[in-house]
């Protein structure tokens, strides 16, 4: 018994390092919402040399709108490490995440209900990675793109390899066109089945549009404040209400 729970104990290290390699678990992304944790708490490096450039591309000028996707592509460049691998996440201004991610290709996956994206085993050899973030149903306000990233210099153990973090700003959209709260708009039922019904004594739309957490655009044939939702398959999508003056967004469960 004494033989087997030592050979258990020599296996888990090797275990976690094969692990990481296919993907860094949640909270490490060195955000305020983390704890500033990154992969140092299994990776060390203890020399120099490491100077590395980091680049977001994707981010709108004009501040993300809710409910829209964005395709949003991390890259490190002036470094030549064997492997290397990054932890992402968005916060706001209180620390919470806010968005999902999902992937686009077979370098990174989403984790942790979609609100992290790191890189798979395919993915830790690349310098750079694409994937897709999904702005939260209603605004708000500016937001804050948190990474880390693991330059490993391929050993096959976890000493050597250099860790950095970084951050960049996601504003939110100033458009001209006003936007209402959430929560002055009601869905019912939700979840729904057959159908949702827009409920406000306040404000009325003309225009409605239902997007899926890939970005991907459904009719929406508002009638009597009220959408016929059947033919959606089951999952989380994003009900776009908009009228000459006013928009909002609001999600919503097809069960």
């Amino acid at each position: 018994m004494k033989k087997r729970a030592y050979f258990l104990i020599l296996l888990l290290p090797l275990y976690l390092l094969l692990s990481y390699s296919s993907g860094a678990p949640s909270g490490h992304t060195g955000s305020p919402g983390d704890n500033g944790a990154t992969c140092t708490s299994c990776h060390s490096y203890s020399g120099s040399g490491y100077s590395p450039a980091f680049d977001v591309a994707g981010i709108p000028a004009d501040g993300y709108q809710a409910g829209q996707t964005y395709q949003l592509t991390l890259s490190v460049s002036n470094v030549s490490t064997a492997k290397k691998g990054f932890e992402a996440c968005v916060e706001d201004a209180g620390h919470q995440k806010q968005g999902v991610f999902n992937n686009v290709d077979g370098n990174t996956q989403a984790i942790q209900s979609n609100t992290y994206i790191t890189h798979t085993s395919a993915g830790n050899t690349q310098s750079q990675w694409t994937f897709n973030w999904t702005a939260p149903a209603s605004l708000q306000g500016d937001l804050t793109l948190y990474f880390a990233v693991n330059m490993a210099n391929g050993n096959g153990s976890t000493s050597g390899d250099y860790i950095q973090t970084g951050s960049t700003s996601i504003p939110e959209n100033t458009n001209a066109m006003h936007k209402i709260a959430a929560d002055k708009i009601k869905i019912y039922p939700n979840p729904a089945s057959n159908f949702i019904k827009i409920i406000s004594d306040q404000y009325k739309f003309d225009q409605a549009k239902i997007i899926d957490i890939l970005g991907k655009t459904y009719p929406a044939h508002l009638k009597n404040n009220r959408i016929d939702v059947s033919f959606l398959r089951k999952g989380t999508y994003f009900l776009s209400l908009q009228n000459e003056k006013f928009k909002v967004s609001k999600q919503f469960i097809k069960k």
